[in-house]
């Protein structure tokens, strides 16, 4: 068993596909994003009888000493992907691959497993995430709360209209609406236009980015960006005006991208992980009703990464009451 760091353009396109079962998030196209943001695309690979026969992709930021390593980044979903032939020695592989992550001496590695694709090594801590997931019926699905009934009414009778984005018609308001989120969060924005611009590419090649836009007697009003993979749709960033909040769009964008999701058979909405703190974010996601999902994130960091977020020592698995399948709808890992 060989353990190989590599960039993207050295994986054979016919192995990687294979192996990543057309998943967005870790999709070349979609990976390839993070150079806008000072990343570069490799994939981690375990040679098994002189073939590729498991892979970690993911995205390192940084160079020497101050090198990290995300699998996958901001939200979205990485993990090991292993050949069905060699399923039973997944426990091994992953192992192998974790150990050989520890030897590289990151200041931090960090791989976000929602679908449950790896068991804890002793050199990572476990640490719990959380997202919830709401069942969508149908294309005339409607969230249950009866107030938020009343605000997509009230979105309608304003004459709200939600269509797709398009970069060169809406990217000079769709800055305005990003300097104006993070300003409400008191942070700087987090995505640099070139970033903005390269995933507006994508999304017109692609079509499981879903990127929608309202605006209101000519000006900006909100935008939200979904991405769909394995029979849900995920919401991943939304940017808004406040000053427009009276118009209750931003519930109707969600609905809008919902019920088109349903239309094409898919039948989950997963809200995202809600950051510590974020009490009206929160409120937000809960009024959609839908079930908690618990799954954990593996974090392992040393040298200069100790002083950079927690600095907590690794840790074995931490105990959960439930594992999401591998590579599967989420829905097999809801929990009341």
């Amino acid at each position: 068993m060989n353990v190989s760091r590599r960039l993207l353009a050295d994986v054979s396109a016919e192995t990687y596909a294979r192996l990543t079962g057309g998943s967005l998030m870790v999709s070349p196209g979609f990976l390839e994003l993070w150079r806008a943001r000072g990343g570069r695309t490799v994939v981690w690979t375990v040679e098994v009888g002189g073939a590729v026969g498991a892979l970690l992709p993911g995205i390192e930021f940084g160079r020497g000493p101050f090198a990290r390593f995300v699998s996958a980044a901001d939200g979205c979903y990485g993990g090991l992907s292993v050949d069905p032939a060699l399923e039973r020695d997944r426990a091994t592989i992953a192992r192998s691959l974790l150990e050989a992550l520890v030897r590289r001496h990151y200041a931090k590695a960090h791989i976000f497993d929602f679908h449950g694709t790896v068991p804890c090594h002793p050199g990572f801590l476990a640490e719990p995430c959380e997202t919830t997931l709401v069942a969508i019926t149908g294309p005339d699905w409607l969230p249950a709360e009866r107030k938020l009934q009343s605000q997509l009414r009230k979105a309608a009778r304003e004459g709200v209209q939600v269509v797709r984005f398009d970069w060169e018609r809406h990217h000079a308001g769709l800055l305005e609406l990003v300097a104006l989120t993070a300003r409400h969060r008191g942070l700087k924005p987090r995505y640099p236009p070139d970033f903005l611009r390269d995933l507006a590419r994508l999304a017109q090649r692609d079509e499981r980015v879903r990127w929608t836009w309202c605006e209101h007697g000519g000006r900006p009003v909100c935008s939200h960006i979904y991405f769909e993979q394995g029979g849900v749709v995920q919401a991943w960033q939304s940017f808004f005006d406040r000053a427009f909040s009276h118009l209750k769009a931003n519930p109707l964008v969600r609905l809008t991208a919902c019920r088109e999701a349903a239309g094409r058979g898919i039948r989950w909405l997963n809200l995202g992980a809600t950051p510590e703190g974020a009490v009206g974010l929160a409120y937000f996601k809960s009024r959609w009703g839908g079930r908690r999902v618990r799954y954990s994130s593996y974090v392992r960091r040393e040298g200069l990464g100790l002083f950079v977020g927690a600095g907590r020592p690794p840790a074995q698995r931490s105990p959960r009451s439930r594992r999401p399948s591998r590579r599967s709808s989420p829905s097999s890992s809801v929990s009341g």
